[in-house]
């Protein structure tokens, strides 16, 4: 895997969740090193020709003798210091042999998720540590209710919103121009199951309705987009619509949390807007430094897919509805 610069460190790091209560292993860097004192994800360099999965395997023996049994893509982020370039593969360990431990005398301890955001981390992973807190699956609600009917019965909405987050659509976009009341009551259900929610384009409304994040739409203007930030704050969580490389680039100078990319294929929704397609995709999503969710035709079952490509994790509408 190349980054098409000589001059980019390519470093492979992993997440490791412990099996029996999904606790998370870090390490901390020794202080004479880069960053030195600050947690990361347990990894290191990749030789030259080296795969990716062999690489991660080779170093996690080497630092905490573990061995690797299986493992899958979460994150690809590219970031730049005053001293280097990085490019950093994340993958997801799902299956491992051993107790850790730091073989060359670097402290190695558990943590809860929630516990990850008040550790000191080098820049390049802060994507990573706000990405652990999103799912795999995010639900795109329907543009009205009146449309919501058309999948499910008419006094059925609230348990199939409620269903799907069951089902693991734990972030939940609230599209739509309802009205305050509405939003609060669909925030409320999706809360009770388990999801955070987002509202378009208003932190203001985010914070009436109970909502924890905003989704910043195409349309708006960059002056826009930080007027909401600014006005939202750190407390809330920030997506954004993406559609090319000119969108994800106002995404990062906004800062955002995560992009839903679109569409990776046509849909009977919008059937004229060609699919970015795989490969073009990948393109686009790696090396980004926030999750992208995979949006357009797409549904759980292309959740391993998007993870090779570049993605978080997937959305949609009709396919986890």
């Amino acid at each position: 895997m190349s980054t098409g610069h000589e001059s980019v460190l390519l470093v492979v790091a992993a997440i490791i969740r412990h099996p029996d209560n999904g606790r998370i292993l870090l390490s901390q860097r020794p202080a004479h090193k880069h960053k030195g004192g600050c947690w990361e994800f347990p990894g290191g360099k990749v030789e030259p020709d080296e795969a990716l999965d062999a690489a991660l395997a080779r170093e996690l023996h080497e630092e905490l003798g573990l061995t690797v049994r299986e493992c899958r893509p979460f994150m690809t982020i590219d970031h730049t210091y005053p001293e280097l370039s990085v490019r950093l593969c994340f993958r997801e360990v799902t299956a491992f042999e051993g107790e850790p431990h730091g073989r060359e005398g670097q402290p190695v301890d558990w943590f809860t998720a929630d516990a990850l955001a008040d550790l000191p981390f080098p820049e390049a992973n802060q994507p990573v540590v706000t990405a652990l807190g999103l799912p795999d699956q995010l639900l795109v609600l329907p543009d009205t209710l009146s449309e919501t009917m058309s999948y499910t019965p008419p006094d059925d909405w609230q348990k199939r919103l409620a269903d799907a987050v069951a089902a693991g659509c734990r972030l939940v976009y609230l599209r739509g121009d309802h009205d305050r009341a509405t939003l609060a009551s669909l925030a409320r259900v999706a809360q009770a199951a388990g999801a955070r929610v987002l509202v378009a384009d208003n932190a203001a409304l985010a914070r009436a309705t109970g909502a924890d994040g905003v989704h910043l739409r195409s349309g708006l203007t960059d002056a826009q987009i930080a007027q909401v930030i600014k006005e939202g704050g750190d407390s809330l969580l920030y997506s954004m619509a993406c559609h090319d490389e000119a969108e994800l680039e106002r995404a990062r100078r906004a800062g955002v949390d995560l992009v839903m990319l679109s569409p990776v294929r046509a849909t009977p929704t919008h059937p004229d807007a060609a699919g970015l397609g795989w490969e073009r995709f990948r393109t686009l999503a790696e090396g980004q430094p926030f999750a992208v969710y995979a949006l357009g035709g797409v549904g759980p079952q292309d959740l391993d897919v998007a993870r090779e490509h570049g993605a978080r994790g997937v959305a949609g509408t009709r396919a986890f509805w």
